[in-house]
C-alpha cells in the first residue's frame, strides 16, 4: 500500500506543477488579449486551485496521529477544501472590484476540469 500512496504523491506533486504553470500561461495569454479581465479570471482559478491544493496536502502529505485512517483525513480535507472554497469565492466578491463574473468561473472551472484531467492523464500516460 506505501508503494500505492508514494506514487498518487509524485503524481499529484507533478500534476500541481503541471496546473500552476498552465493557468500562468493562460492567464499571461489572457492579459495579452484583454487586459482588464485577467485579474477576475485569476481570482477564479485562486479560488478552485487553493482549495484543492490544500485538499491534496491534507490527504497525501500531512501525517498526523489524530488521523487513523485514510477515510478519516479524506474526510476532513474535503471539509476544509469546502470552507476553503466558500471563503476565497465570498473574499474574491468582495474584494475585488471590478469583477467580471463570467471570467471569475471560467477560471474557477477550467481548474476544476484541470485538477480532474491532469491526474488522469499522468496516470494513463506515464507508468
Amino acid at each position: 500500500m506505501s508503494a500505492v500512496i508514494n506514487k498518487a504523491k509524485s503524481q499529484y506533486r507533478r500534476a500541481l506543477g503541471i496546473e500552476v504553470g498552465v493557468i500562468l500561461a493562460f492567464a499571461f495569454f489572457l492579459f495579452l488579449y484583454k487586459g482588464n479581465i485577467t485579474i477576475s479570471f485569476i481570482a477564479g482559478t485562486v479560488s478552485s486551485f487553493v482549495p484543492h491544493a490544500i485538499f491534496v496536502y491534507w490527504v497525501f502529505f500531512r501525517n498526523s496521529a489524530k488521523d487513523r485512517t485514510n477515510m478519516t483525513a479524506f474526510y476532513r480535507g474535503e471539509g476544509l477544501k469546502w470552507l476553503a472554497t466558500i471563503l476565497l469565492i465570498i473574499g474574491c466578491f468582495k474584494l475585488v472590484f471590478p469583477m467580471d463574473f463570467v471570467w471569475f468561473f471560467m477560471g474557477y472551472f477550467i481548474v476544476l476540469l484541470l485538477n480532474n484531467m491532469i491526474p488522469f492523464l499522468l496516470s494513463r500516460f506515464t507508468h
